[in-house]
């Protein structure tokens, strides 16, 4: 039986919520002044080596953070995938006129929208991220793109 690896996002979501366990720890024992556990016997040491930790707590706790929002397919990736594998082959013609095609049918959709939202903060805020992701992917097919042209 074949084990299942966790995908990248599955991981780097398991990540995430350890450091933001970890994160919370270093906050409420920086706010009780607690830094005696290293036991150095300096209280300055401890104290510095504390804020120390704490801070790579956080920047890692953001990093992750930001790897759990890598898009598919890439978020797929699980140890082990070869660079050949069918989900990481370029788009054919027919499959990039049809992405092409959807993503330009979606832009209207959401040009459609805007103008009917009268004043709707939260679809015009739903709007704008939608809009905010479809320039992201548009830039990504870009990339695609470029990349099939170079091989």
């Amino acid at each position: 039986m074949k084990t299942v690896e966790p995908t990248l996002k599955e991981r780097a979501g398991r990540m995430y919520r350890q450091l933001v366990i970890l994160q919370r720890l270093f906050q409420r024992s920086r706010e009780a002044d607690d830094a005696d556990g290293f036991g150095t016997g300096d209280r300055a040491k401890d104290l510095a080596l504390w804020s120390a930790m704490a801070e790579m707590i956080d920047e890692l706790t953001d990093h992750a953070g930001i790897l759990t929002l890598i898009p598919f397919p890439i978020s797929e990736w699980q140890p082990g995938d070869e660079s050949d594998d069918e989900r990481w082959r370029a788009l054919t013609e027919l499959e990039r006129r049809e992405v092409a095609s959807m993503v330009s049918g979606y832009e209207n959709l959401i040009l459609w929208g805007e103008a009917g939202v009268n004043g709707n903060r939260e679809a015009a805020d739903y709007l704008k991220a939608e809009r905010t992701r479809l320039g992201r992917f548009r830039q990504e097919m870009g990339f695609l793109e470029r990349r099939r042209n170079a091989s």
